[in-house]
């Protein structure tokens, strides 16, 4: 095995991976070491971190090492020399960029190897001495700026979404949001530094849940998922407290710079040049982002690290939907008559279904990302304090246009009905347009005063983050009906493919072409939602140092404030009239049709010629309206007792918190423009218990048992009742009703969770068994019920505590980084699988069901990646997937309502090779194998209600550094 092949690289803090100027100009300044007689290896770790050299040996020789002790002030290299003593150990410090240390019979390392070694190897061994220092069950990812991918625009939920148990939840071609162990997005604990992120969720819907696709992978060094819970963490989390920690300039020796400039081209047209809108033809789109980072005074102990990046692409898509049917019996008549049409044998339900709708949209999207961030740092030598101050602003415009048309069927028969194929009439023929013009800012000022000495450590943190989203959406609906029109009965013949419905054949397509379209609905509005989080932490600790034993404890508190506000301002106006002059037939048609229903032009539509609704208008703007405000205090006590080889950790939680929330009032369906304040709050106290053992050959035992609470959303508390009426309705229905539940009580968990790693090759692989086991009082669900109110068929959907709710699963990962193979190849190898299962009881109208997953919870999760590193031409080749099953996302009062996501299966490939020292070429397609997000209904989730195709993109880059 060469030398390349068993060494161990040790680095100080969160260095992800980075060229360091030369370290000999770096050791020309003395520095204080208090490093006791140990282990060589762990030794040269904690050197590594006081001296901030990186520092690379054979993982095997050092074990077998006993280390000098080394107290006092001096250089680093005279440091490292006395650390070394009699080993035989030989510094070689040829390579500017980290310091080797080589036996005799030890070859140099290749100049492509070690190169290539410190840009891709770092962050990972970080990532493993992480989960192995933690006394609970962590994992941990590093972004590193050369070779980590995410297509030139990649994310924290890029990065995380290849971690055990974790699941991404896709908008469009890339996670936004992510799941951890099947606990709902909105129930993870989101920081940054430590510091609580301020989130507005779905588009200014008030969740919890954190949108990781803001947050650029750039910006972190390490990225931490913590899945069981101390006192020491915010008791809000049931999922994981995410973690992330921010960049430091002290990563680097000195000054450091990094450019990253890419092309983007994503294969899928759509229907560019058809739909009116210009703009937003596919074309070679670009991006860059940058790094920069110095550190300057006489000692070195000031530090600056700023990050940029800008990107604009187009992402167009199409979409077909079939979310509701038809139910018949044997002679072809509707179970349950046409307006309480259901699937029940006992009714004479044929067990075949019919779709009630066929549609079909286009979407034509344009998305520019650009921000910044900036971290000025002190760190002034011998005197055990720390300062830091950052700043972050993130925004995202997407400017979007929706074509969806559809076909509605009618049911007072079905004809010639098998499995897969029958004939229904067309009853209503409907063309909708929606254009988007949306931005979020996410925005944040963080900082950290902290001090130590060899026992004790205080840390102040400080922070106010807030995030913003802006909307301007107008829509146009028309609709015609062949029956009042006085045509003949259109018959339309459907077929099953891949249990998606489309049409085969239409009776009279020429008259269903010509008909007469009247508006139906015209409407602007603007949406303005904003939620800021102010949050300051004070936390102690006494002998809690990585080489303490015996006793220790922390200690502290954490004030945060939460204020959400969202408004809509609506302008509906008057329907009914004549549509035909805004209609035309595109020279498009959607996959896997015959035929293009008339679009709406958008573009010369009068809006200033249209006649306000005055009542309906500031009805809706008054109902839209909510605010939000939240204060949390919370005291902390953990308990710590570290023997060599255990740890022992017990503490206790107070989670304090109370809230108001302003709702408008809603008097017989009419918002009355008075608004009603509603106070709660709670007080929880939160145990835990957290246990580590090391057994020998590098067995270690992490068990772990912790109460945490799970908030209500804001917008599940504040929201007003109200009823939308439009082409967003699901299932069938015509309307929408939707109503915040101001009694909602806070989820109650128990978790217990157990795993053990066996840590080998070095160090550098770790193999890893975790059971856990959740028991939820009080879970929070949201019901979709069908409900006939007006004679209109509606979905009313309201949030509710479950009865219980249950969760366990297995996690079984493997990594192993550095395998070595033939011609001086090397692999990095990382594999995960996720098995769960998630029980849930809830009542309905209907009665009281058992559902077997919880919402958002796949019974299963696989996530993977493969580098083959090769030396010949100084580069690798990486290849990332991820998979996840169908599973539930909202439960209906009828089971056979129930609507999810469908699997998905992701394969990524990327590839880079260096052309000079300093110069990289990177290779990425995303989506290789041309998958399609889904979404199911059903209440074994056994029909797709809708598919999405986004193509696939493509990323050329150009790394210089």
């Amino acid at each position: 095995m060469s030398f390349l092949g068993r060494s161990c690289f040790c680095l100080s803090l969160i260095s992800s991976s980075a060229f360091m100027s030369s370290v000999s100009a770096a050791a020309d300044h003395k520095q204080s070491f208090s490093i006791p007689a140990q282990k060589l290896t762990s030794a040269l770790m904690v050197f590594s971190q006081q001296s901030g050299l990186h520092v690379a040996f054979d993982g095997k020789v050092g074990d077998s090492f006993q280390s000098v002790p080394l107290h006092g002030k001096m250089d680093a290299f005279k440091a490292l020399h006395k650390l070394l003593g009699q080993t035989g150990f030989i510094i070689d410090a040829s390579n500017p960029n980290f310091i080797t240390l080589r036996t005799e019979k030890d070859h140099k390392l290749k100049t492509a190897n070690s190169h290539d070694t410190n840009l891709t190897v770092q962050g990972h061994r970080n990532q493993l001495h992480t989960k192995r220092s933690f006394a609970g069950v962590v994992d941990s990812t590093s972004y590193d700026d050369t070779s980590s991918l995410g297509g030139g625009a990649s994310s924290v939920a890029d990065l995380l979404v290849l971690l055990p148990g974790v699941a991404g939840i896709q908008d469009g071609d890339q996670p936004r949001y992510i799941s951890v162990r099947g606990i709902s997005p909105d129930l993870n604990q989101t920081t940054l530094d430590g510091i609580t992120l301020a989130t507005i969720g779905d588009n200014g819907g008030g969740t919890r849940r954190v949108n990781l696709q803001n947050i650029p992978g750039e910006l972190t060094g390490e990225d931490n998922i913590y899945k069981t819970f101390t006192a020491e963490q915010d008791g809000g989390a049931i999922g994981a407290v995410i973690d992330m920690m921010p960049r430091s300039a002290f990563d680097y020796k000195g000054f450091y710079k990094y450019l990253d400039a890419y092309g983007v081209y994503s294969t899928y047209r759509g229907a560019v040049g058809a739909n009116k809108v210009p703009g937003l033809s596919p074309h070679l789109a670009q991006g860059a982002k940058a790094v920069i980072a110095d550190r300057f005074g006489e000692n070195k102990e000031f530090g600056i690290i700023a990050s940029f990046r800008y990107q604009k692409r187009i992402r167009n898509s199409y979409k077909k939907w079939q979310d509701s049917n038809y139910y018949y019996d044997d002679k072809g008549k509707p179970v349950g008559g046409e307006s309480n049409n259901v699937p029940d044998r006992s009714q004479g339900w044929n067990g075949l279904t019919a779709p009630a709708d066929i549609e079909d949209g286009n979407y034509s999207n344009a998305i520019t990302n650009l921000g910044g961030s900036a971290r000025a740092e002190w760190k002034p030598v011998n005197s055990g304090f720390t300062a830091s101050l950052m700043g972050y602003s993130y925004e995202r415009w997407e400017n979007s246009l929706m074509d969806h048309t559809y076909l509605l069927m009618d049911n007072p028969q079905v004809w010639n009905q098998t499995a897969t194929s029958g004939r229904e009439l067309l009853y209503r023929s409907a063309s909708y347009v929606r254009q988007d013009r949306w931005q979020t800012n996410s925005n944040g000022v963080l900082g950290n005063l902290g001090w130590h000495d060899a026992v004790s450590a205080l840390k102040l943190r400080v922070g106010y983050t807030w995030e913003e989203y802006e909307n301007y959406q107008p829509r146009l609906t028309a609709y015609a009906y062949p029956k009042k029109q006085g045509l003949a009965p259109i018959y339309g013949d459907y077929l099953y493919k891949d249990n998606f419905a489309t049409l085969s054949n239409v009776s009279d397509l020429k008259s269903m072409m010509g008909m007469k379209y009247n508006l139906s609905q015209i409407q602007q509005y603007d949406d303005d939602a904003r939620e800021g989080v102010t949050n300051v932490r004070l936390d102690y600790t006494r002998n809690l140092n990585s080489d303490s034993h015996g006793f220790g404890f922390a200690t502290g508190f954490e004030w945060r404030t939460l204020n959400v506000t969202d408004q809509m301002n609506y302008r509906d106006y008057v329907a009914g009239g004549d549509a035909t002059p805004y209609m035309f037939t595109p020279s498009f048609r959607p996959p896997g049709t015959f035929y293009t229903l008339p679009w709406i032009n958008m573009t010369n539509f009068p809006w200033d010629k249209q006649k306000l609704d005055v009542a309906t208008s500031n009805n809706d703007t008054l109902s839209s309206f909510y605010r939000y405000k939240e204060q949390l205090l919370d005291g902390y006590l953990s308990l710590h007792y570290k023997w060599r080889h255990s740890q022992l950790i017990a503490g206790v939680r107070a989670d304090g918190v109370s809230f108001s929330a302003y709702t408008p009032q809603i008097e017989s369906g009419t918002a009355s423009g008075k608004i009603s304040k509603n106070n709660g709050g709670y007080l929880n106290p939160l145990p835990s218990v957290t246990f580590m053992h090391e057994f020998p050959k590098n067995f270690i035992l992490h068990a772990a048992w912790s109460e945490s609470v799970g908030r209500p959303r804001p917008n599940d508390i504040a929201q007003a009742q109200k009823i939308n009426c439009s082409d967003d309705a699901k299932n069938g229905a015509e309307c929408t009703l939707s109503r915040g539940n101001p009694n909602l009580r806070p989820r109650r968990a128990n978790n217990f969770d157990v795993s053990l790693d066996k840590y080998f090759d070095h160090g550098r692989g770790v193999f890893s068994v975790a059971y856990f086991d959740k028991m939820i009082k009080d879970d929070i669900y949201t019901l979709s019920d069908y409900q006939i109110l007006d004679g209109v068929k509606t979905q009313v959907t309201e949030p509710l505590n479950a009865n219980k709710s249950s969760l366990m699963g297995v996690e079984v990962s493997v990594i192993d980084r550095k395998i070595k193979g033939p011609w001086n190849w090397s692999f990095d190898v990382s594999a995960n699988g996720t098995w769960m299962r998630g029980r849930m009881n809830y009542t309905a109208s209907e009665g009281t069901y058992k559902l077997h997953q919880l919402p958002d919870q796949p019974n299963y999760i696989f996530n993977s990646a493969v580098t083959w590193h090769i030396p010949q031409v100084r580069g690798a080749i990486r290849a990332t997937f991820s998979y996840t099953p169908k599973y539930l996302t909202d439960p209906a009062a009828n089971p056979w309502q129930n609507s999810g996501y469908g699997e998905l299966a992701s394969l990524d490939l990327g590839a880079w090779h260096d052309i000079t020292d300093n110069i990289r070429f990177k290779y990425e397609v995303y989506n290789l194998v041309g998958a399609h997000r889904t979404y199911r209904m059903g209440d074994r989730l056994q029909q797709i209600s809708e598919k999405d195709y986004y193509g696939r993109s493509i990323y050329f880059e150009v790394v210089v550094n």
